[in-house]
């Protein structure tokens, strides 16, 4: 990891395509740098998509923000902590908030994603990889299927203490609420257009749509 990257930062989609996330992308971006690497890991796909499309389509995504040195790892098993060492950024892909957990769980990347924040490094999560980066996968309980009966809902914890709840809409606020009800966990809500960073403890908005900050006390907007 070089040196010169911006340090310790979270970036969390809300899960819409390539035009949807633009503006975070763009960001993301320049926390890799264009000479620098970043890990793509579309572990959430699997058994949903082919993962060399996965593969193309970041490509597509990230050669015109100037990022071509792209490595992708299906099989956390298959690697070791200390290579993350050699990539500036790492990106979570969508899919299946489940199987992603269990999998993180299961190889130990759980503690070494966070070890990899801690000293400097960069996550972008998109849709599922945004809710692991979060507090509780009980936020997707009404839209992912948990055909491998994962009992565990902890999350990494890596956003401020919050849940994420992606794919954002007013309509979800009645569920976020009982959420909060249940758990007394703080939310981060994100529509599809848009996404948040959090940086240096600053939580932001960027991107098309607002984003919202759900707590005891009520919503407000993300700046």
């Amino acid at each position: 990891m070089s040196n010169d990257i911006a340090q310790g930062k979270i970036a969390l989609g809300g899960g819409g395509g390539a035009a949807e996330s633009k503006l975070l992308d763009e960001v993301f971006a320049t926390w890799i740098g264009k000479h620098g690497k970043l890990l793509y890991l579309p572990l959430a796909m699997r058994g949903m998509a082919d993962f060399s499309s996965c593969l193309a389509w970041i490509t597509e995504t990230f050669a015109p923000l100037g990022i071509s040195n792209i490595t992708m790892w299906h099989d956390l098993s298959s690697h070791r902590k200390n290579e993350m060492a050699d990539f500036d950024a790492v990106y979570i892909g969508g899919g299946n908030t489940y199987a992603l957990l269990a999998e993180f769980l299961e190889s130990g990347f759980a503690t070494y994603l966070r070890e990899y924040v801690d000293t400097g490094g960069s996550v972008y999560g998109g849709s599922a990889g945004a809710v692991l980066l979060g507090r509780d996968l009980r936020t997707v309980t009404h839209m992912d299927t948990n055909s491998i009966g994962l009992q565990e809902t902890a999350c990494l914890n890596m956003a401020q203490d919050h849940a994420i709840w992606v794919h954002y809409t007013d309509a979800d606020d009645v569920h976020i609420r009982q959420f909060i009800q249940i758990t007394a966990y703080p939310v981060i809500a994100i529509a599809e257009r848009t996404g948040v960073t959090i940086e240096a403890e600053t939580i932001a908005t960027v991107g098309y749509e607002p984003a919202y900050q759900f707590t005891s006390l009520g919503k407000q907007r993300i700046a």
